[in-house]
């Protein structure tokens, strides 16, 4: 990849990884790490430091409470002071390996924004940011089930697993030692009273403005949602807006009048069959444990020169309501969701209504294979959503753990942060802790809408296509109305998938050779192909076939391909 980080506790860095292959290599005693990134050593990004002590590196965006222009440098002078207050004084989205003289350790921010895969197999622990590069310091690796299975019908890997036994991620809110690993307790919840609206808007305001001088031409991705519009609103300077989609569609449309309205041009990322058509150029982001649809923007780089690119990725899971279940009623064989929260939640229903896109075909799927069974995905949730309990006050914030934790989307900043100077707004820690700090039933839409009000109160000029009104429960009736009644038309904001799916009749591309599998899903099998050419990749060979994939072995070995360098 572009950016990286890679690193061994211990000596040896030189035998698995060639030091040309890094814009920085830092080393000690204990920790060597090296970093590629073409941003090392810009305002708030990633930094380096050593002295004769030990060092440090900051791999991502981070803003110091202080100003000062080399992050890496303060943390380490501030650790040896201060010890793990001087990354809990940190703000971003970041992965910091340090070495004090006294203390060896790779931290995570507080939601584990950026992945840091690690593996013992090839002796001491090898640490970085491409799950594939951390796979082929190792001789030989082990399919893990689990996971396997996971992808395949959940769209996430949950926990701290990977495809393969041999490799795991540092835990969310999570440090990473030579031995060992703990969690943390940035991320918990302790709700409060405050004015929600009010302090959001402030909040808001400030993480835009830090993230506001980045420098050259500055793109954003763009859809006619509550969400990318608010960067557009706080951030002045941009200049071009993308939005993926056909010209003609709602969505584009109004996303071009909100460019218009903010002063940028507006071009649209249209959607053909190699949208779905992907090899491990596009698969490789999705570090074997999230699903690659969800880098909408591909192509983007063939036709936007912007160097830095603006998203809204997390917003609806973290200052929205898209993990709170709301009380749900009947009507007309359809439920509508109120703006209450139900006096006894039930996290797992809520989770298994598509909310991390669980497909309805799973379940019947395990059923004909020879092991599977159509319960054991509730089995799953449940034992994760039992991780996340300590993290609570109430069961309601559940599902917002459980969600937030294993967000099913890290390939969209992956990729996008390999091409541009990425930002990522919703993990400044002001933010965090406006989440954490107010209750569920205020963590909604209606408080989101009156905070960016009060960043523009014409932010709400054009609204979007699928929420013409300012009632939820209007849109509810409305958006029902138009998806069934023939002489109402509706139009989806993403791409239609089982129509270009089946107009480029991707069954014969992706899956020829499993005839089985073409009445499945279309998203199912789309995972089913990730997981095919991210295995088969690794090991340079054919190792797994489709039908492995939603119906998993017991275990199976697999060689990874030969590294460039020595060891």
């Amino acid at each position: 990849m572009e950016t990286e980080l890679f690193g061994v506790f211990g000596g040896g860095f030189d035998g698995i990884r060639d030091p040309e292959e890094f814009d920085r290599v830092c080393s000690s005693s204990s920790l060597t790490v090296g970093i590629h990134d073409s941003d090392l050593g810009a305002p708030h990004r990633s930094a380096a430091h050593e002295d004769d002590r030990g060092c440090c590196v900051i791999w991502g965006e981070v803003y110091l409470p202080d100003g000062s222009e080399n992050a890496a440098r303060w943390v380490l002078e501030r650790y040896r002071a201060e010890g793990q207050a001087a990354i809990e004084a940190l703000n971003g989205s970041y992965l910091v390996a340090i070495d004090t003289g006294e203390e060896v350790a790779v931290y995570t921010d507080p939601i584990r924004s950026w992945e840091c895969f690690y593996t013992d197999a090839s002796g001491p622990r090898v640490f970085g940011t491409d799950a594939a590069a951390v796979c082929r310091t190792a001789h030989e690796l082990s399919l893990e089930r689990d996971s396997l299975f996971e992808l395949a019908h959940i769209s996430v890997v949950l926990d701290d697993r990977t495809l393969v036994e041999e490799v795991a991620r540092t835990p969310f809110d999570g440090v990473l030692r030579p031995e060992g690993t703990e969690r943390l307790d940035r991320f918990v919840y302790r709700p409060r009273e405050f004015d929600y609206a009010g302090e959001l808007a402030d909040r808001l305001q400030r993480a835009l403005s830090r993230r506001a001088d980045l420098k050259g031409t500055k793109g954003l991705l763009l859809g006619a949602g509550y969400d990318s519009r608010t960067l557009l609103a706080g951030i002045p300077g941009i200049e071009h807006c993308y939005t993926v989609g056909s010209e003609s569609s709602a969505e584009a449309r109004v996303a071009k009048k909100l460019a218009e309205q903010y002063g940028a041009t507006h071009r649209t990322l249209p959607v053909d069959g190699s949208y779905f058509v992907t090899d491990i150029d596009t698969v490789r982001y999705t570090n074997g444990i999230d699903e690659s649809i969800h880098i909408h923007q591909r192509g983007i780089e063939q036709i936007a020169n912007d160097d830095v690119m603006y998203h809204g990725w997390a917003i609806d899971s973290l200052l929205k309501e898209f993990f709170v279940q709301k009380k749900r009623v009947g009507a007309f064989g359809k439920s509508i969701k109120l703006s209450a929260l139900p006096e006894e939640p039930d996290a797992l229903a809520f989770l298994t209504d598509r909310k991390l896109g669980i497909m309805p075909d799973s379940a019947s799927l395990l059923a004909e294979c020879d092991s599977g069974d159509p319960d054991e995905i509730e089995r799953r949730l449940e034992r994760e959503l039992d991780r996340c309990r300590e993290r609570c006050t109430r069961d309601h914030d559940l599902p917002s753990v459980f969600g937030i934790k294993n967000l099913p989307s890290k390939s969209f900043r992956a990729h996008l942060a390999d091409r541009f100077t990425e930002s990522f707004v919703c993990a400044d820690s002001e933010l965090l802790d406006w989440h954490l700090s107010t209750p569920p039933e205020y963590r909604s839409t209606e408080t989101f809408l009156d905070a960016i009000q009060q960043i523009d109160p014409n932010i709400l000029q054009y609204r979007p296509p699928d929420r013409p009104r300012t009632s939820s429960l209007l849109n509810q009736i409305e958006g029902f109305c138009r998806r069934n009644l023939p002489f109402l038309p509706f139009d989806s904001p993403w791409p239609d998938r089982r129509s270009i799916y089946r107009e480029y009749d991707l069954d014969g591309q992706l899956l020829s050779d499993s005839p089985s599998l073409h009445p499945c899903s279309v998203r199912l099998k789309l995972r089913v192909h990730d997981v095919e050419t991210w295995l088969n990749a690794l090991a340079g060979e054919d190792t797994i076939t489709p039908q492995e994939v939603v119906c998993p072995p017991e275990s199976r070995r697999i060689t990874p391909e030969p590294k460039t360098t020595s060891r």
